[in-house]
């Protein structure tokens, strides 16, 4: 399952069938709706770049049409014959890079600098 961040630049990589195509589509089913949209993705002009010889495609997306944390999709992309790739993309709220809080187990346990000084016997 892909990860999907809302207001967020969202980059994916996967691995796909062998093409030939530099036409791909990503068709996206909402799992609670089930409204189809399609997005047309295109090597020209660089929303994906795909290594052949590993069959890896990085492409950027961005869902249009107000979607909504926690939806879920089924995706697929396809060249101009057939599937290339099947998955899900689900929708998750905006998420920071850096967090500046750590949350643990265990509060009650704080490490302390040490001088780093041992006692040989």
């Amino acid at each position: 399952m892909l990860t999907y961040y809302i207001s967020q630049s969202n980059g994916f990589t996967v691995r796909t069938e062998d093409t030939g195509s530099s036409n791909l589509t990503l068709t996206l089913e909402n799992l609670f709706t089930h409204k189809i949209t399609s997005y047309v993705l295109s090597g020209s002009d660089g929303s994906y770049e795909f290594t052949p010889y590993e069959n890896i495609l990085s492409f950027t997306a961005s869902l249009e049409g107000g979607v909504s944390v926690g939806e879920q999709f089924r995706a697929v992309i396809t060249d101009t014959t057939s599937s290339i790739w099947r998955g899900s993309i689900e929708v998750f709220a905006s998420q920071s890079v850096d967090k500046s809080e750590y949350k643990t187990q265990r509060d009650w346990s704080i490490s302390h600098e040490s001088d780093n000084e041992y006692i040989v016997l």
